[in-house]
């Protein structure tokens, strides 16, 4: 996935997906019905066109 920059959220109770660079952190959270990614998953390709779209199927 595309990260823009170098700021970063530590690993929690609430990560659901970790990347690592240097060091690992959070790449997406979740609590309760809250999402969160620390990337931008309109400019990471397919990859991308897939989370959003499965994300999309699941809230709908």
């Amino acid at each position: 996935f595309y990260f823009v920059h170098s700021y970063c959220v530590g690993l929690g109770e609430y990560t659901i997906a970790d990347c690592e660079y240097s060091q690992k952190f959070s790449a997406s959270v979740m609590k309760d019905n809250f999402y969160g990614v620390q990337f931008h998953p309109e400019r990471s390709s397919e990859a991308g066109e897939i989370l959003i779209s499965n994300f999309i199927k699941d809230i709908g």
